[in-house]
């Protein structure tokens, strides 16, 4: 089956848009747990979980949450599009 070039251009420009958006929000890579302290006076341990995004410029880690356990804390998600985009669009303020 053989698609017509306006076909293929519009399936292109979809593909590209589709990125774009993706990428400016951030696509989801990978998570990592990490132990971490309050201080040697409270030497009881928690577990924070670090999400990591794809963008334009780079990769960037995310704090998600902390939890008291390992197991709590591998059971927390990541969103697969981090929430804040990159690029923000501006927006003139509401004349009352």
């Amino acid at each position: 089956m053989r698609l017509p070039p306006v076909r293929w251009t519009l399936l292109g420009l979809a593909v590209v848009l589709a990125s774009g958006y993706g990428l400016n929000r951030g696509i989801l890579v990978g998570s990592r747990i990490e132990t971490a302290r309050l201080s040697d006076d409270y030497p009881v341990p928690f577990y924070r979980k670090h999400c990591r995004y794809l963008f334009f410029n780079g990769v960037q880690q995310v704090l998600t949450n902390s939890e008291s356990t390992r197991e709590e804390a591998e059971s927390s998600s990541c969103a697969p599009l981090k929430q804040e985009p990159i690029i923000h669009r501006r927006r003139k303020p509401a004349s009352s």
